[in-house]
């Protein structure tokens, strides 16, 4: 009979679960992809219905469990617990550790650990080395600098949203995009240095103040109308990353390799700028880097030599997909918006190829169909690309695949021109690169669509729409299409219309 271990986290956003056998990461199920509300956290009740369901999805008896890790961070859970019936006394998991744990799957050898967050028991930002045994040492603490999840959840609330819980939780991507369409501010940046400290808080009471410091109004309709918010958004990133650089060179010297774990790794723009130096021989990123992996990283972190086969490690509903289905291709050059659903769904924070919303980039008005009319996104946000780990150097300047989506580099200028629904105002794209191996029916499709356009590239946005979490069974794909104005709907291959 096989042993299991189930790894909990409850936090203040993103819970999660994780079970483990006695050789692999089985099923990594975030919260907010049952429950359907985005960044939930869980209480003790929830918690129980999630794992109740999650034993009875993977046909385990609770019997089966010999294991149970807790994240100390937020947790609900008693040191010794009795679940479904069986009592367990818990393994505390640590927040940073965890975190840390997430990057074992991809890297073996050594590396320089950025670690850097909003908070927990751990503080923010601390950066890490790591040796050729997994061996953790802490090499120094920037809990009081800029470089935090903090700094950059504050300046979101300035110029996206002045609630402080969808700011620090769910808006900063909107920040970053923003920045795209402003422009550096020698004021902005003196405020910056001069308010950094203040900024670098929690502000629970919205930030009135700041923006009255910073000459910002309180009419946050449409920021990407505000010339003020827009320079706001592209000083403050350039700052904020600009200081990160700086107290990453000076470790440069401990590693040739880099991890970036924590929720400030989903800063591509950081991560980009950093690559663009060419420091660093391989810079390492997941796809679970934020709390969303809080849950599998504990795992890892414990038992480092578990196989994690990243990232389709999430619930799997119907049968695999074997081939490209026969009108999909017609479909796409039909300019329709698919709606693409296929095997097990992806982790993290986006859409990976396997619960994606699909179109040719072709044309800014497919973009805005896909980006406006579909998921109900602001205007200026950016529709992500997806292309052959073969074809990449061919559109954009990167040299090393990117299948994470966590690195946003500048474009080859004739995108423009064949795909600009794909090119950000900054002339950047956030890429993602499909291997043969790791989705043969996505590269099989890329290639065809080279073969018919001469641009082997698509749109790829996650599978959803505004405020609402990623589909991830058939019954959220389902309801998803029909509440959505997406043309075609493919299941496992199988295809669907209205």
């Amino acid at each position: 009979m096989k042993n299991y271990i189930l790894s909990v986290y409850f936090g203040y956003h993103d819970s999660s679960i994780t079970f483990a056998d006695d050789k692999e990461i089985i099923l990594h199920l975030e919260a907010e992809r049952y429950f359907r509300k985005k960044h939930i956290h869980l209480n003790k009740e929830q918690m129980f219905e999630l794992i109740n369901y999650s034993l009875h999805y993977l046909n385990i008896d609770i019997k089966q469990v010999k294991e149970v890790l807790v994240a100390k961070w937020n947790n609900q859970f008693n040191s010794n617990e009795t679940i479904n019936g069986k009592n367990f006394n818990l393994i505390e998991t640590g927040h940073h550790n965890n975190h840390i744990g997430t990057i074992f799957p991809i890297h073996k050898s050594d590396c320089l650990i950025v670690c850097a967050d909003g908070g927990s028991e751990d503080g923010t930002t601390k950066f890490y080395y790591k040796d050729n045994n997994n061996n953790i040492s802490l090499i120094a603490d920037y809990d009081s600098e800029v470089i935090t999840g903090k700094f950059y959840g504050t300046i979101t609330q300035m110029v996206i949203d002045p609630n402080v819980g969808r700011a620090h939780d769910t808006y900063p991507g909107k920040t970053m995009g923003l920045a795209g369409l402003g422009k550096y501010s020698v004021n902005y940046n003196n405020l910056l240095e001069k308010n950094g400290k203040e900024i670098n808080k929690l502000h629970n009471d919205g930030v009135e103040n700041l923006n009255k410091i910073f000459g910002l109004s309180n009419d946050y309709s449409k920021p990407w109308r505000d010339e003020k918010r827009c320079d706001l958004a592209f000083t403050a990133q350039l700052y904020w990353q600009n200081n990160f650089i700086e107290k990453i060179l000076k470790h440069s010297n401990i590693s040739k390799n880099i991890a970036l774990v924590g929720g400030c790794a989903l800063n591509v723009s950081l991560i980009s700028a950093l690559d663009d130096l060419k420091i660093f021989k391989k810079i390492i990123t997941t796809p679970i880097a934020s709390d969303c992996g809080q849950s599998l990283g504990a795992i890892m972190y414990r038992y480092p030599n578990t196989i994690c086969k990243y990232p389709f490690l999430g619930r799997h509903f119907g049968d695999d997909i074997k081939k490209i289905p026969n009108r999909l291709i017609q479909d796409l050059v039909d300019k329709k918006i698919i709606a693409w659903y296929q095997g097990k769904s992806e982790i993290g924070p986006r859409a990976l190829g396997h619960r994606s919303f699909l179109g040719l980039p072709s044309t800014i008005k497919l973009k805005d169909k896909l980006s406006i009319d579909i998921k109900k996104r602001e205007p200026y946000r950016p529709i992500s690309p997806i292309t052959t780990e073969e074809n990449l150097s061919k559109f954009f300047k990167i040299n090393h695949p990117s299948p994470f989506m966590t690195f946003s580099p500048k474009i080859n200028q004739v995108l423009k021109k064949i795909a600009p629904a794909i090119v950000h105002y900054d002339d950047t794209s956030r890429i993602q690169t499909i291997s043969k191996s790791d989705n043969p029916v996505l590269h099989e499709l890329l290639v065809e669509i080279g073969k018919i356009t001469g641009v082997p590239i698509l749109m790829n946005s996650s599978l959803n729409i505004a405020g609402e979490p990623i589909v991830d069974s058939i019954e959220d794909a389902f309801r998803n299409f029909h509440n959505s104005e997406a043309d075609v709907l493919y299941i496992n291959g199988k295809r669907y219309v209205k």
